[in-house]
């Protein structure tokens, strides 16, 4: 088994677990918000080769709760004003974009967008380098080309709340 393999399994089991079990409703951040962040975090380091293994291995409920853990990401990455989240996030969106629809695809981008700002003051930087690292630049570009009213997570169907463990980004619909 090569490296990208083994990496694709480990992720594999950690999205099984998610889609197993109540992770939405989870505390953020949960061990298996953790598990599959350090699994993701790994990512950038592999090569082109390996990384689309990783991410073509992964569809159906796994890039589905690829796109939880990029929702839940952008919540964490506002409560810690911290970017590290959003990049793990990103990466998440990005491999299930792959066999997902594109727009349900946005709709999750606009949290990790809004959170960018919030954190970073602009996401363009973060997008650039997750498009090239992860083949969707064309999808990203595009998201960031759009009229501001158009990026923003009200019209995308989420809102910012407050619970007692901080933000939380939730849906409106």
């Amino acid at each position: 088994m090569t490296s990208a393999e083994g990496m694709l399994a480990a992720l594999s089991a950690l999205l099984e677990r998610a889609a197993g079990s109540a992770y939405s409703r989870q505390s953020i951040p949960s061990d298996l918000d953790t598990a599959i962040g350090e699994a993701l975090a790994r990512l950038p380091s592999c090569d082109d080769a390996d990384r689309a293994l990783v991410a073509e291995g992964i569809a159906g409920d796994h890039a589905r709760g690829l796109k939880l853990f990029a929702e839940r990401m952008a919540s964490l990455a506002v409560r810690k004003h911290d970017p590290g989240p959003l990049k793990t996030g990103l990466a998440a969106l990005l491999i299930a974009a792959r066999s997902e629809d594109d727009r349900e695809v946005l709709l999750v981008l606009s949290l990790l967008h809004d959170a960018a700002i919030k954190v970073a003051g602009s996401a363009e930087a973060l997008f650039v380098e997750a498009g090239s690292l992860f083949g969707q630049a064309e999808l990203l570009d595009g998201f960031l080309r759009r009229a501001d009213k158009d990026k923003r997570i009200q019209v995308m169907g989420y809102e910012e709340s407050e619970t007692e463990d901080g933000f939380l980004y939730v849906r409106s619909w």
